[in-house]
């Protein structure tokens, strides 16, 4: 596999240069010659030494065949199962380092970790061709109606492996067929948790081309027993492979699902009840309700019994959905599920004409935006309000997290009760700490006593590998304005619902915190087009529930003649942000289409200006030298900015030039941006090109020392005064 290993030894030296441009740390290794060897020995016997318990006789059976066989033999193993894949073509195999390779898989066949391709291989022989070679084949069996040459791969492999006679398929005698590969991928499962059909992800990660930190701990700890781990690894394995196929074979997995083992762990119990629904979601679009409703009864999942309502209310079966309805508000599942029935129920039964969700969209408050916002509703409604003298901040599900984590650390960490996310999502959080959990509860009334507590937590293990929140220099702000500003009892009563069901609350928050009159509320930012998803109506009710005003706010877009601007333009050593350097930036403020100020300077790129960008631009080394980097002029520029949009011709090459210089300062740079060149074609079409020099001509705009920033961002400016006197002409 050299070409692979160089293309990727290339991909990932070009990131090591970046980063180290933008002064990260996280560099390429060098690798010892039989690196991948020793990655995999030390996975086995991690999991050789820590998880016996949950290893079965198959998986100590492989363990003593790899054990027994000599070095290279080894080696030649774990670069077979380094590739995607069961079947390989040995010819094509190239690893200098491994001596007489023939040799080494003659010991791997004997040993029975490879053999030579049987019936039973046919569809993963059928996949490891090409699709070029995978329609030879089938030429030569099926009648040209049979399939079209077009069609998707997997789509052609499910036809293939359905009608073609393998045995008339002529197989090379160079493709072998690795043995244990469900074994191997069941210990990288015990190890990390993943389903990588191979060991790629590993070596690409210490390649340095996948930043994938080590674990603490194996992630195959959080089973008791064989049969835990063995159910949750068939249930993940089996939704690894649906959502991998582009045209899964349904009937395949419906008719399995009877055969499938009962699921005993969280984690088992949540795979199978995603898999059961895509299952019958897919058999439900193909027409085929009566058996999409077989399919959604083997799980009891909130999202299954939904699709069972919906599905028997459609044929007509009113009473039992009424029953079930009735049933499920006096036992739901979840709040989710209590929500959907209370909802379906009053639709159907008490003639309530609209949903919860039409009725709080209804309701909801509409704010008009400037449309150069689109990509940015939350940070334009943020600032609107910030605007009108109120304090409001980006939160989402982050600060709730963040309080969580902090506040019942050593209940979730401390406790030696099993792995924190199995406890947590078990639904036995609460009642394993309830005496612990309701004494911090009842501290949150003395707000200031509670902030030195989680302070000392922060300080005591920030940087912690876990993932519950994400540590932050500025992680307990806006924690501390949660608590000094919560309605009483409201946040012991919502903090209290998430220890009690923490898979069901940890994500949904709304966008947004407002402080009005020393009393926090939130806000859900709605733009057009966007839906309310399941868990956000949730979180509003929840929070409505526990005390706090939460909303919905509607953001319409509209045309703001007296948006401000700032059109910029940059001068660059090359084409490629992070690896080329800015030499000058201009820009031109324009508010109410006026040019209100101007900001331009030389910046020494701290590298060479290639000659050919010294004759486009006319900027030498020696214009340069004495100007100051791009650091020096960074919060100038910044505070230029403000919070305008930013403009620009051809406006992601100026934008990713501008951002990279920001992180590469170690600062942040986002605004809503207008591109003049996109806008142009939309709003005067006909042009033969939408250069700005060709605009410029076409429109009679001066410019007259083109490729320097501040001419080329005025004349940009001109353009964006044509652009916004036909969008306020023609705001449709």
């Amino acid at each position: 596999m050299p070409a692979l290993i160089s293309h990727h030894h290339v991909r990932a030296e070009q990131r090591r240069f970046r980063r180290a441009q933008e002064g990260r740390s996280w560099t390429v290794k060098d690798l010892p010659k039989f690196y991948y060897h020793k990655n995999f020995c030390d996975i086995l016997d991690s999991v050789q030494t820590s998880l016996g318990h949950v290893l079965t006789p198959q998986v100590f059976k492989f363990l003593s065949k790899f054990g027994a066989l000599n070095f290279e033999a080894q080696c030649a193993y774990v670069r077979m199962a380094g590739r995607k894949g069961k079947l390989f073509d040995v010819d094509r195999f190239r690893y200098p380092e491994i001596s007489d390779l023939t040799r080494q898989y003659e010991r791997l066949a004997s040993a029975g970790l490879v053999s030579m391709v049987h019936a039973n291989d046919c569809r993963e022989f059928l996949e490891s061709l090409t699709k070029p070679g995978l329609t030879m084949i089938m030429s030569e069996q099926l009648n040209a109606a049979d399939f079209k040459a077009s069609w998707k791969k997997d789509k052609l492999v499910n036809i293939a492996v359905d009608k073609l006679v393998f045995e008339n398929i002529t197989i090379p005698e160079t493709i072998w067929v690795q043995q244990f590969v469900e074994i191997v991928d069941y210990i990288v499962f015990l190890h990390s948790g993943q389903i990588e059909g191979g060991l790629q992800k590993r070596t690409l990660h210490d390649l340095g081309v996948v930043k994938a930190p080590k674990s603490e701990r194996l992630y195959g700890e959080r089973f008791e027993t064989a049969e835990t781990a063995g159910t949750a690894w068939f249930y993940a394995k089996r939704l690894h492979e649906y959502n991998r196929a582009s045209y899964p074979n349904t009937a395949n997995f419906n008719n399995a699902i009877e055969s499938w083992p009962a699921p005993i762990c969280p984690k088992s119990h949540q795979d199978r009840d995603k898999l059961v629904l895509k299952i019958g979601r897919a058999i439900e679009q193909q027409g085929n309700l009566e058996q999409a409703l077989e399919v959604y009864a083997c799980s009891d999942s909130e999202f299954c019994n939904e699709r069972t309502i919906r599905l028997r209310y459609k044929l007509g079966e009113h009473d039992w959905v009424q029953s079930r309805l009735e049933s499920l508000i006096d036992n739901p599942n979840s709040d989710s599920e209590h929500l959907f029935a209370r909802d379906f129920y009053e639709r159907k039964f008490n003639k309530k004409r609209t949903s919860v969700v039409t009725d709080m969209l209804r309701d909801a408050k509409i704010l008009s935006l400037d449309e150069a916002y689109k990509h940015q509703p939350e940070t334009a409604a943020m600032r609107h309000i910030q605007s009108k003298g109120l304090k409001a901040m980006r939160t989402e599900n982050g600060l709730w997290r963040t309080l969580f984590g902090l506040l019942f650390w050593d209940e979730i960490f401390g406790t030696g009760q099993g792995s924190p996310s199995s406890i947590l999502k078990s639904c036995q959080f609460y009642e394993l700490n309830k005496n612990s959990i309701e004494a911090k509860l009842s501290a949150l009334t003395a707000p200031h006593e509670t902030m030195v507590q989680l302070l000392k937590t922060l300080s005591r293990h920030y940087g912690t590998r876990q993932n519950i929140f994400r540590w932050g220099s500025r992680s307990l702000d806006r924690v501390s304005l949660l608590m000094k500003h919560s309605p009483d009892g409201a946040l012991s009563n919502m903090l209290r619902l998430m220890t009690q069901n923490w898979n069901e609350t940890k994500d949904g928050f709304p966008d947004l915190m407002l402080i009005e009159k020393e009393v926090c509320r939130f806000i859900e930012i709605k733009a057009p087009g966007d839906v309310i998803r399941r868990n956000q109506l949730t979180r509003l009710q929840q929070l409505k529930t526990a005390g706090y005003r939460a909303d919905i706010l509607k953001v319409d877009w509209s045309i703001d003649p007296n948006q401000t601007y700032v059109v910029v333009d940059v001068e660059t050593t090359g084409g490629r942000p992070g690896l080329h350097r800015v030499t000058e930036i201009g820009a031109v403020k324009i508010r109410g289409g006026k040019i209100i100020d101007e900001w331009s300077s030389l910046i020494n790129p701290q590298r060479s200006i290639p000659p050919n960008i010294t004759r486009l631009t006319g900027i030498t080394h020696d214009m340069v030298a004495n100007a100051p980097i791009f650091p020096e002029i960074a919060k100038s520029f910044a505070d230029f900015m403000g919070d305008s949009i930013f403009a620009a011709h051809n406006v992601n090459f100026d934008y990713g030039f501008i951002k990279a210089e920001f992180q590469m300062a170690d600062r942040r740079f986002s605004h809503p941006k207008i591109c003049t060149c996109a806008s142009m074609r939309k709003l005067y079409p006909g042009h033969r090109s939408y250069s700005l020099k060709n605009l410029c001509r076409d429109f009679d705009i001066d410019l007259k020392s083109h490729h320097r920033a501040l001419c080329d961002a005025k004349a940009a400016a001109e353009l964006l005064r044509l652009i916004n006197k036909r969008r306020l002409e023609n705001p449709s």
